[in-house]
């Protein structure tokens, strides 16, 4: 086999590695640096909220994949967009740390997870590279 046609087996190979796994492995990288940077700017009094943040999965392969990832918290979506909560039994809202609120407590949203998408959007374009140049290699 000649050099050209050599090289052309290869370049080959390259693309049949990319279409069979690049976009997954590309997705699953980026996805896990997308919650590191998540957990960061994730606002903080316990860590309770950001120590739940995970990739939930990553789905599909060939030329296309998605991952979802985010918050496990009953209040995450509460302190994401803000709200009023109302509690309809006895007692108070809050806890001995952070005080009581009485009855009902209104918050704004803090956006985090908007400005740690928009945070991670380096971070993201970075992973999708290093993958790509490991697919890329002869």
């Amino acid at each position: 086999m000649s050099a050209l046609g050599e090289f052309a087996a290869k370049m080959r190979e390259v693309a049949d590695r990319c279409e069979t796994g690049l976009a997954r492995d590309a997705c699953e990288e980026a996805a896990r640096d997308a919650v590191a940077i998540l957990r960061i700017v994730t606002p903080k009094r316990t860590g309770a909220l950001a120590d739940s943040e995970i990739v939930n999965f990553v789905e599909g392969g060939g030329e296309h994949a998605t991952a979802n990832y985010g918050p496990h918290k009953i209040y995450d979506h509460f302190r994401n967009y803000g709200g009023t909560i109302t509690k309809h039994s006895p007692g108070s809202l809050g806890t001995p740390e952070a005080g009581w609120f009485g009855h009902s407590v209104t918050q704004r949203g803090s956006h985090y997870m908007e400005r740690g998408e928009a945070a991670a959007k380096p971070a993201v374009a970075a992973a999708c590279a290093a993958v790509l140049e490991r697919y890329l290699t002869l």
